[in-house]
């Protein structure tokens, strides 16, 4: 019997000073756009990544600039298809909710991790979680009303479910 083919997707980190630099560098930005990224490498079971891109309206244009989003502590989900890898996007509205909404202890975040998931139509897409950097540790921030969940949304024409 054939093996099913597989494909490994990292937990990645997004950094929320690279965020604030691409809200800086991205005039007009109204989301953020993740597509695909797979590094040139040897290593026959490196995951896929993602890099961000802001979308500029009413330009209707990409940023040049653009962040690489690095893998966090090696995790990363493996899935057999059939799957739907498109662009996953995250509106400023909400990127700022993440970003700059307090926990009830009045701490930010410092970086976001990106978890992959695949929705029922098997899109695949992520769940975003807020973590701060804590002496004994990088802590998850406690769940928060206006932040939990957002999650990546798989575009054109996936939406989560």
């Amino acid at each position: 019997m054939d093996e099913i083919q597989t494909l490994k997707f990292f937990w990645l980190k997004y950094e929320i000073s690279a965020i604030r630099n691409m809200i800086n560098n991205s005039p007009g930005i109204d989301s953020f756009v993740f597509s695909y990224f797979f590094a040139s490498t040897t290593d026959d079971s490196k995951p896929l990544q993602l890099i961000a891109y802001g979308h500029m309206s009413p330009a209707n244009q990409y940023s040049s600039y653009y962040d690489t989003l690095e893998d966090y502590n090696n995790n990363a989900l493996e899935l057999s298809g059939p799957l739907i890898m498109s662009n996953n996007v995250i509106s400023l509205a909400d990127m700022l909710l993440l970003i700059d909404t307090p926990d009830p202890d009045g701490d930010k975040p410092d970086y976001l991790v990106f978890i992959p998931d695949v929705n029922d139509t098997r899109h695949v897409y992520y769940d975003v979680d807020r973590y701060k950097r804590a002496g004994s540790g990088d802590v998850v921030l406690p769940g928060n009303p206006l932040t939990d969940p957002i999650n990546t949304n798989p575009s054109p024409p996936a939406t989560i479910n």
